[in-house]
């Protein structure tokens, strides 16, 4: 055989074995991992550990596990809106309300889970300063962070429902500091989160009367809210989030100890007062746990036209919103979360 012949044949031979199968027991290659998706989950005003399901979901790997790397950002509801309805945000946690906002000013937000089931802000007050229901304010004077957010419409709804006139009660912006001002006797009463300003006043050793703005009016409260774009673009993920949303929920409704340790690492500084922030993890553990037939992660339907006509009238909104189609609770039906 001549050198050309063998050169021939023995190219023929490796492009035959390039083709054989792998030998028996050889693993076959790694399956490509597909790339997370990015999102960037606007939550509150700072850290804190009101918001341990979303620490838990981390902890627990829900979120990688439907395939989302989540990046928490903390700052106002107000300015997370607006980068929601621009499509700068896909996914923020804000109040229903907020989202009745959004839409009177164009923004194609929608409500897509329920977080609290009812509607956290309330009137706090010390048990000896005459005040058992809203119609005790007359010549109080009441604090709240300022004329915006949750507790303003709080506000108005109150007064709105229980038939106060507005003109009868000072209403002073304190900022942030509403259980002190209360204790230390600035105001007479302020509007806050139950469990913020009525937890640390108790903690100091006061008696406190609570109000409940939901007991005159039920307000769509906390949830998750996304964009048209999101839902009509990215469906799937919208139902991702829910799932890992209403797991981590569960999970912390389910094991308190654990989802509490948890936070903790999150936000270690609320170690430093962690029995303060025990208390106000407890508390916040009977807004997120469903009534008697409730279940996790829905929102009641009817309580979205009365809010929205209760926002006209008061002024918070300048034009009638209809509610259709602004939320919905066909993700929460698909992540199928108990």
């Amino acid at each position: 055989m001549n050198r050309l012949a063998f050169l021939g044949l023995l190219l023929i031979a490796l492009t035959l074995a390039g083709c054989a199968p792998p030998p028996a027991g050889t693993p076959p290659p790694p399956a490509a991992t597909p790339t997370p998706t990015p999102v960037k989950l606007g939550l509150g005003y700072i850290p804190s550990v009101q918001f341990a399901p979303f620490y838990v979901a981390l902890e627990k790997g829900y979120f990688a596990r439907e395939g989302i790397a989540v990046e928490l950002e903390h700052g106002f509801e107000t300015d997370f809106l607006k980068l929601l309805g621009t499509n700068e945000r896909q996914f923020i946690v804000a109040s229903g309300e907020q989202v009745i906002i959004g839409r009177s000013q164009g923004l194609p937000v929608t409500y897509v889970t329920a977080w609290y089931r009812r509607f956290p802000v309330v009137l706090f007050a010390p048990a000896d300063a005459g005040i058992a229901g809203p119609q005790d304010l007359a010549g109080k004077r009441v604090g709240i962070p300022g004329l915006f957010g949750a507790s303003y419409v709080a506000w108005k709804a109150l007064v709105y429902a229980a038939g106060v006139p507005e003109d009868q009660v000072t209403l002073e912006s304190i900022g942030f500091t509403q259980a002190a001002a209360v204790n230390e006797g600035l105001v007479d009463a302020a509007l806050d989160y139950t469990v913020n300003g009525p937890v640390q006043l108790r903690l100091a050793g006061k008696e406190v009367v609570e109000i409940a703005v939901d007991d005159y009016l039920a307000i769509p409260s906390n949830g998750l809210v996304t964009n048209e774009t999101t839902i009509a673009n990215q469906p799937q993920l919208v139902e991702r989030m829910v799932r890992v949303m209403l797991s981590g929920i569960r999970y912390t409704l389910d094991h308190p100890d654990e989802a509490f340790a948890i936070s903790l690492k999150f936000v270690p500084e609320a170690a430093q007062q962690e029995a303060v922030n025990r208390a106000i993890f407890d508390a916040s553990l009977a807004l997120w746990q469903p009534g008697a037939g409730e279940r996790l992660g829905f929102t009641d339907p009817a309580i979205w036209a009365p809010t929205a006509e209760f926002m006209l009238k008061a002024g918070l909104v300048d034009r009638p919103v209809a509610t259709d189609g602004i939320w919905t609770n066909r993700f929460v039906e698909a992540a199928n979360v108990p």
